[in-house]
């Protein structure tokens, strides 16, 4: 127990001494550093012109100067010649600038001459002044000015930064205001990414005013910024930053603001603004505002390309956010239009409340517009609540706003739909619930009454010139009607196709003064609306009222009305009179309206009537009026009659033999 106490005594007597002997030794240091390196010398140095006779050399000098209580300035210099009328040349030195009590400026230069009654200096040789970030200000002197403190470049002055750099007539440091002035011209150059082949941006202006305290850069007398081939100009503009030479927070270009050049496709651009601002936002990205300009009270811009065509761009307001390399997204708002003339082609024109322009890794990939939408090409428009149009493909699609329908015009015709897409320059397709009205359509006649159409879908295509309806389609005008599962419709040659479940109705030419209806059914229909004939085909069926008539093919012929003169029926006809019941049947047939005739031919022709009696003949007339038919034969195929009596007569006996 005794030796372990002794052991711990031992133990604390050493650390002690250890103790006490480091602080000797830091005592000693500090003395030692304190050694009069400063200690004045005699010198030989000869006398200079306004300063007089040199007194003494001080070698590793700190000076420190103030104003009141508050620091103004600390020199460190490697050696210090002190002159007979108490200026100061100072060699290699190091001078730190305060404002509000803490370094905001450092200073280093070759010479250094100060005046410590004046509280001025000047350098001569090498200078340079640093700020934060790594920035620095060099020229080939500098002064610094007394009570003012203002500290002022002799003659141009370049700057430099991590990434960009530049060059101004002069430069003003105040340590007062904690503000830096480029003056006498100044431009920046900036390299942004620094990827290859990228051009650099280049700020030009008059002047530059950096305000340190409170962190902006603001360029009262105008900016110009290069980048490539393009061009903007601002009459006035400030820079935000987040701290003194921090990263940018927020840009502001007063009004108005003029961009202009050429991009990188060899078009032509110009474009005016009034205040735009761009502002950063989390996960570096920044947001775009451009104002519209005072002269005009709309944001402009305007494309010419010689390929291309003349483009142009409007709207309220322009908004939009991206990234440092690309945008993500441009919007124009309040009433943004934008048109193209193109090239041998009609114009075109887009107008919208919101119009968005949508970016794919910096490059532009969609369109899309809301509210109050508006597409017009020539004489042809449609309106709807937003559209979607794919730069890449060239095709859109348009839906209608909330309780409403597309609308769709052209000269001569209206149209309404649940949703329309199509391709730039192919065929356009309107769905759901199509409706319509045509001034000049395939349904026969020249009544000048509009043409009701609908369907489940309608397809434009060669600019409109031809119209295809799908799924129940219908056209009518009045009482007439066309009726089919597909119907097409070419508007040059004004001819009406159709498949599928074909229906029509229409006028027959009056009979004894009085006009009739007439429908009939196909599977296919042909209708020249020049030429006045529709042709049927497919299971045809002919109904006017009084008798259905059924047969492969039909061939109506329609007077100047639209009314039904003549119908030329072939392939299995077959005739079912309502108020006789009779039928009649043949290979041929003609009906022809206004003189109530029907004439049929084969071979044979036959007629069937209710009670089982037939007639075969070759050819055969049934005049409707009358209700009769007159049964032709041919020498080599004279007619056949086949009567079944409607009571039984009694036999006739045999004869008597004479005696």
């Amino acid at each position: 127990m005794k030796s372990r106490l002794l052991a711990l005594r031992r133990a604390s007597v050493i650390l002690l001494v250890l103790w006490v002997a480091l602080l000797v030794a830091a005592f000693l240091q500090r003395r030692f550093r304190q050694a009069p390196q400063t200690e004045p010398v005699e010198s030989e140095t000869p006398a200079k012109e306004g300063m007089g006779q040199p007194v003494r050399v001080h070698k590793g000098f700190v000076y420190s100067d103030t104003l009141g209580i508050e620091p103004n300035f600390r020199i460190a210099a490697r050696e210090a010649v002190e002159f007979a009328s108490g200026v100061y040349e100072f060699s290699d030195v190091q001078v730190s600038l305060y404002h509000e009590g803490r370094v905001v400026y450092g200073l280093v230069a070759d010479r250094l001459k100060f005046d410590p009654t004046s509280h001025e200096a000047e350098t001569s040789g090498r200078a340079e002044v640093s700020l934060q970030g790594g920035i620095a200000l060099r020229a080939a002197g500098f002064k610094f000015g007394g009570k003012e403190r203002v500290l002022q470049s002799q003659g141009p002055a370049t700057f430099a930064g991590p990434g960009w750099g530049g060059l101004a007539g002069g430069a003003r440091c105040s340590l007062e205001k904690d503000t830096i002035e480029l003056t006498g011209g100044t431009s920046v150059s900036w390299r942004g990414s620094g990827a290859a082949g990228e051009p650099s941006w280049i700020l030009l202006a008059p002047r530059l005013l950096y305000d340190r305290k409170v962190a902006t850069i603001a360029f009262n007398d105008g900016l110009t910024v290069l980048r490539g081939r393009m061009r903007a100009r601002t009459a006035r503009a400030e820079l935000q930053l987040s701290g003194p030479e921090g990263e940018l927070r927020a840009a502001t270009l007063g009004g108005p603001v003029h961009l202009d050049g050429v991009l990188d496709d060899g078009s032509n651009v110009d474009a005016t603004a009034g205040t735009t601002v761009i502002e950063s936002l989390p996960a570096g990205r920044y947001r775009l505002t451009a104002e519209p300009a005072a002269e005009t009270g709309w944001v402009s811009v305007k494309w010419a390309d010689r390929a291309a065509g003349w483009r142009d761009f409007t709207a309220w307001r322009l908004i939009g956010e991206g990234s440092r390399t690309a945008w993500e997204w441009l919007e124009g708002q309040g009433l943004a239009c934008a048109s193209d003339l193109a090239k041998d082609s009609d114009p075109r024109r887009l107008a919208a409340d919101r119009m968005r322009l949508v970016f794919d890794h910096g490059q532009a990939s969609a369109v899309v517009a809301t509210d109050a939408v508006r597409i017009e090409t020539g004489d042809e428009w449609a309106q709807g609540g937003e559209l979607q149009f794919a730069l890449a493909t060239r095709t859109f699609v348009l839906r209608p706003a909330a309780g409403k329908r597309v609308a769709l015009g052209a000269p001569g015709s209206r149209s309404w739909c649940d949703r329309l897409e199509g391709a730039e320059g192919g065929d356009v397709v309107a769905r759901g619930q199509v409706t319509g009205t045509l001034e000049r359509a395939g349904a026969p006649g020249k009544d000048t009454t509009p043409m009701r159409f609908a369907a489940a879908s309608a397809t434009a295509s060669d600019g409109g010139a031809r119209l295809v309806l799908e799924g129940d389609a219908r056209l009518w005008q009045g009482q007439r009607l066309v009726r089919a599962d597909r119907l097409e419709y070419d508007r040059a040659a004004d001819v009406v196709t159709g498949e599928g479940g074909i229906l029509t109705t229409a006028r027959t030419a009056p009979t004894g003064g009085k006009p009739g209806e007439v429908e009939i059914r196909a599977r296919k229909l042909r209708y020249d609306r020049p030429a006045g004939v529709a042709t049927y085909e497919g299971d045809v069926v002919l109904d006017d009222g009084q008798a259905q008539a059924t047969c492969q093919s039909l061939v109506a012929t329609l007077n100047g009305n639209g009314a039904l003169e003549l119908a030329n029926l072939d392939g299995g006809v077959t005739v079912r009179d309502r108020t006789s019941a009779r039928v009649l049947s043949g290979q041929k047939a003609r009906m022809l309206v206004a003189e109530g005739l029907f004439e049929m031919w084969g071979k044979p022709v036959l007629v069937k009537e209710p009670g089982g009696d037939q007639v075969k003949a070759e050819h055969l007339e049934w005049h409707r009026a009358s209700n009769t038919v007159v049964v032709l034969g041919t020498g080599d195929n004279p007619s056949e009659t086949l009567y079944h009596p409607h009571q039984a007569s009694p036999t006739p006996g045999p004869r008597g033999r004479k005696p």
